[in-house]
């Protein structure tokens, strides 16, 4: 007992690399569930929140499927704030699961034209379109665990 008094920071040191480890294998899980069970949806940005001492910014967009509202929190990544207010009320793709639909990540790197009008139309522009393909290599940071779950 003495041992754990006098090297306290060896457990300290022990958890934060296990919350690292498990906040890690959280997104690989995310990751490939989506590349299996991802489906496509026209995402619009209703609103932008800042947080932190103007460290950054999260978006609020929503999406529907079957007429139901979802809405989604996602980070806006390290846009300088004048770009960041630019993207709001702009159409985004959205990628969410099938069996959680409330599970879905905002794709700000492929907007959807505004002639695009339900969701079978979107499944058939992503098909023609390989370049929007590509983005799906990548599925957008879901933040970090502490951020979602504390």
């Amino acid at each position: 007992m003495e041992f754990l008094k006098q090297n306290y920071w060896i457990p300290l040191l022990l958890l934060i690399a296990g919350v690292f480890y498990y906040d890690s294998s959280l997104k690989k899980k995310f990751e490939a569930e989506y590349k299996q069970n991802g489906v496509y949806a026209v995402g619009k940005i209703r609103e932008i929140k800042p947080y932190g001492k103007g460290g950054g910014y999260h978006y609020v967009y929503s999406f529907e499927v079957n007429n139901w509202r979802y809405q989604g929190l996602c980070d806006a990544g390290k846009l300088p704030s004048s770009k960041v207010y630019e993207n709001k009320n702009k159409r985004f793709l959205v990628l969410y699961l099938k069996n959680n639909i409330s599970n879905s990540r905002l794709y700000t790197a492929v907007p959807v034209d505004d002639h695009i009008k339900d969701n079978s139309e979107l499944q058939k522009w992503v098909a023609d379109n390989p370049s929007v393909k590509a983005e799906f290599d990548s599925i957008p940071d879901p933040g970090l665990f502490i951020e979602n779950y504390f």
